[in-house]
């Protein structure tokens, strides 16, 4: 292994003006602390380094703030000078390099933290601070910035007129521009308080108590890694060691359960997730594959699955650690060897690296000349010679780090490129780049929803097995998400998902489980959005995906109490519909298919309903004499129900009863409260009944005397319009086949105005004026749309006076007009294809999306999926073939019933 530290020369201030050249902070440095330098030529290293700490304690005895920024920044300026001399000229090894640099910074915390106490008159008794990361471990770099949290007892530290929780936080805000702030002097160091418990939602000081809570019910695994390293460095060092005795539990646990062990597995899968095709040639020294974190990662989650059994292991030091583990047997000679050498290989590479510029960078430059300054900082003249060393180096690192957990559970669901980390405080820089790489447009709030689902901010998250099921399913949900082609809204309508879980162990359990139904929820998370916020509001929906029961029909129990038997129909309507929705949406049916089948459901239904509305009127008022039946028409006449229709019925009743007419109001009355009323488990269906004679002024339940005298004498054309798609649904002794019988007698001997044309122009001419079309995309009121087919179809029924004019089914309909010689073959292809394109694209967009579409508002995936429903090969091809349809319908509309006032003519 080529050795990245040789010395530039055997006299520390030889080594500084050997570097200088390379290094231009080291030169600014040499040019300005003259004092020191002319010090070190004079004595060791250890002294001057000695009388730099000393002067950094007396600052925290008598220094007012200003005179404490200034000593502080001094006092680094020295340090860092001191510490560059002895490390290039090899005086002192990386392990007393690392540990004066952290001496250093456990001083200057000390020193600003009773600075900042004493400017507010008060005692540090029960304030303290704790240092995690590199600085915990003794290990800071060169250029490091410090992880630190700051904590208080209630019980000991007296907050003063103030309180203890504001004054705690003043004291460390305070403490904080001590060490950070720029001044003309400099910064002494950069301080991160991001790893304190939940970050976002916490005080900068946080108390002893919300800590302890914290950890027990929502800290993760990633947190107890980072407590591996923990150690009090200021302030009430006997009240923080209490805190961290109290907190042991926490980070080191005697029994670690399956889902544990799996979380970590998952936290390594997530920090390097495309390891297969790992880029040996990334330059970051700290987090490119092989690098110093995966040494790091390598240590601590050994020691977080193995360290609450063996107390041996619970040392803060990555070098510590890889010693015990191989002295324990976790980790082979070899192995340890390796990535110990290499670990201090890669460390002195980050200093050099940082000497140059005091930049918190572990980057090599990617200039020639600057990347051959690093290596000439490393002893190395030939920076060829360096980078191939260093790629070795790296390659055997990232080999050892591959083999830490089995390969197979490595790959399962591994992003197809870059890293995916989710754990610490700042956005990984690489997890910004793969996320973009996925399609999420805003990368940055994708972390940050993510981090707050790890932290409890959802039911489903707030168990720790929770939490590790969601570490687990994480790349390969991303992954999913990123398939659809509309990652943004697939992740929307996940996190609606999960934040409508009540308890998220078992459907989280599902998904990680059953990968076909992941891969399945995610695409109808994203192309459906209207499918999906009923999925987010029913979440239990997703299991009927699991053993959906083929043929099942709604089965009341006739014993059930009406509102019971009201639920009982709205669970299983829910749980249908879904099932039909999400087998149009991937194609696994029809058009045709899915509207027969809401329509089945629906006619289910209203028969089950109306014998739960019987039952219960017969209760309540008695029973009665006579015959009732349920009719559909409209859309659900014609069984071409789309996942948002509303249902047009209509009840008739035959019976001599004085009562009737009350009774079966009250009946029909039940019946729309039970097909439409919302209760704790939703609303089945908008029911509209004003097809029924003389519409919302007329009596809910309608006489067949009355039914058939109305339609001979009184009914106005649409209403005939109506009645051609008459279909019975529900029936007692057979009056829906006598309605039926009326039905088309009607049709054949109402009068054949002359104005039949004139009316159905006026009505379609009121129509767009009330509800004007919106575009190409308006599939039923748009000109040439499924209106237009239905008013062309409707009249040229009404104009045969046939029994055969009550014809539900479109379809059937046309059909039955070319027979007639009522159409033509030409235009009878025209309007089945303009049957069969609008129909299939309105079930897709019905189910999909709320509201009004046009093409820029619909997903990449949706396009796709309505080419699919439209037998095309792209949306652009979808579009063409739906203006030339909806232009041909418009054509045959004017020309059979009449232009529209300022309608314009659709051309394709």
């Amino acid at each position: 292994m080529i050795g990245f530290s040789s010395p530039l020369h055997e006299d520390p201030l030889g080594a500084l003006r050997v570097a200088a050249p390379h290094a231009p902070y080291l030169k600014r440095l040499l040019e300005r602390e003259t004092e020191t330098v002319l010090t070190l030529g004079r004595t060791s290293p250890a002294k001057v380094w000695n009388d730099i700490l000393q002067d950094i304690r007396s600052v925290e005895q008598n220094a007012d703030a200003d005179t404490a920024m200034q000593r502080l920044r001094a006092a680094k300026r020295q340090a860092h000078l001191i510490l560059a001399a002895a490390d290039l000229s090899g005086v002192w090894p990386l392990s007393d390099i690392t540990d004066r640099l952290t001496a250093f910074a456990d001083a200057s915390v000390a020193a600003a933290l009773s600075v900042a106490t004493k400017t507010i008159d008060l005692s540090a008794d029960g304030l303290f601070i704790i240092a995690l990361g590199k600085m915990g471990a003794r290990e800071l770099n060169y250029s490091s910035d410090i992880d630190v949290a700051a904590f208080y007892d209630p019980e000991v530290f007296e907050g003063g007129k103030r309180g203890a929780a504001d004054s705690a936080r003043r004291i460390v805000q305070h403490m904080c521009r001590i060490l950070s702030d720029q001044t003309a002097d400099g910064y002494v160091l950069r301080t991160d308080l991001r790893l304190r418990p939940d970050p976002g939602s916490t005080p900068v000081a946080v108390s002893t108590r919300m800590a302890e809570q914290y950890y027990e019910s929502v800290g993760q695994n990633w947190e107890r890694m980072v407590w591996i390293k923990a150690r009090p460095c200021a302030g009430d060092l006997a009240c923080a060691d209490v805190f961290v005795r109290q907190i042991s539990p926490f980070i080191w646990r005697r029994h670690l359960d399956y889902w544990a062990i799996n979380d970590i597995h998952a936290i390594k899968a997530m920090i390097n997730s495309s390891t297969d095709n790992a880029d040996l040639e990334d330059p970051d020294v700290k987090l490119g594959p092989g690098g110093i974190r995966e040494i790091e990662f390598f240590a601590q989650t050994q020691q977080l699955i193995m360290g609450g059994r063996d107390p041996r292991l619970r040392v803060r030091a990555t070098l510590s650690a890889l010693e015990r583990l191989q002295q324990g047997g976790l980790v082979s000679a070899d192995d340890a060897n390796e990535l110990s050498r290499a670990y201090s290989e890669l460390r002195a590479v980050e200093h050099r690296i940082q000497m140059r510029q005091d930049e918190q960078t572990h980057r090599l430059p990617t200039s020639e000349q600057n990347r051959s300054s690093v290596a000439a900082l490393c002893g190395i003249e030939d920076f060829e010679i360096f980078d191939r060393g260093f790629r070795e180096v790296r390659a055997r690192v990232h080999q050892i780090y591959l083999n830490l957990f089995d390969t197979e559970a490595r790959q399962k669901d591994a992003a197809r490129s870059g890293n995916l980390v989710f754990t610490g405080v700042d956005p990984d820089p690489g997890t910004l780049e793969t996320l973009s790489s996925f399609g999420f447009s805003e990368p940055e709030n994708i972390i940050s929803n993510i981090s707050d689902w790890h932290r409890g901010r959802f039911p489903a998250t707030r168990t720790e097995r929770g939490r590790e099921l969601l570490t687990a399913l994480l790349p390969g949900l991303l992954n999913d998400m990123a398939d659809t082609g509309d990652a943004d809204t697939a992740f929307q309508h996940f996190q609606s998902f999960l934040g409508n879980l009540s308890s998220g162990v078992q459907t989280l359990s599902m998904l990680l489980a059953e990968r076909e139904l992941r891969r399945d929820l995610i695409a109808t998370l994203a192309l459906a959005p209207r499918l999906a916020r009923r999925l987010g509001r029913r979440p239990e929906l997703l299991e009927a995906l699991l053993a959906p029961e083929e043929g099942a029909r709604l089965k009341l129990d006739p014993e059930l109490a009406f509102e019971d038997a009201m639920d009982e129909a709205r669970r299983y309507v829910r749980e249908t519909e879904f099932l039909t929705g999400h087998r149009l949406l991937h194609g696994h049916l029809t058009a045709k298919d899915a509207g027969q089948a809401y329509s089945a459901l629906a006619d289910q239904t209203i028969s089950a309903m109306a014998g739960a509305a019987e039952v219960e009127t017969a209760r309540r008022f008695g029973q009665i004499s006579g015959d009732w039946c349920v009719v559909a028409l409209g859309k659900l006449g014609g069984q071409a129900l789309t996942a948002t229709s509303d249902l047009d019925i209509m009840v008739i009743y035959d019976s001599d009863d004085t009562n009737a007419p009350v009774w079966f109001t009250r009946f029909t009355q039940r019946l729309i409260t039970a097909l439409s009323a919302e209760t704790a488990e939703g609303q089945l269906y908008e029911v509209d009944m004003r097809l029924r004679p003389s519409g919302r002024s007329g009596p809910v339940a309608v006489k067949l005397s009355s039914f058939e005298r109305y339609h001979r004498d009184e009914a106005w054309t649409w209403e005939h319009m109506a009645l051609t798609r008459l279909r019975p649904v529900s029936d007692q002794n057979g009056l829906a086949e006598y309605v039926v019988r009326i039905t088309q007698n009607i049709l054949v001997d109402a009068p054949r105005r002359d104005e039949l044309t004139e009316d159905i122009r006026n009505m379609r001419q009121r129509l767009a004026a009330e509800k004007p079309g919106h575009g190409l995309w308006d599939l039923k009121l748009g000109e040439g749309g499924l209106v237009d087919l239905e008013f062309i179809v409707q009249r040229e029924l009404l104009m045969l006076k046939s029994t055969r004019s009550a014809t539900p089914h479109l379809i059937d309909a046309i059909q039955l007009l070319k027979e007639n010689q009522s159409l033509s073959d030409v235009d009878q292809d025209l309007l089945l294809e303009a049957e069969q394109l609008l129909s299939a694209l309105q079930q897709i967009q019905r189910l999909a999306l709320p509201g009004d579409i046009s093409s820029e508002t619909i997903s990449a995936g949706l396009k796709d999926r309505l080419a699919k429903a439209a037998a095309q090969p792209d949306f652009e091809a979808v579009e063409s073939t739906l203006r030339r349809i909806k232009a041909g319908v418009q054509t045959m509309r004017r020309e059979r019933i009449g232009a529209i006032k300022g309608e314009s003519l659709l051309s394709f």
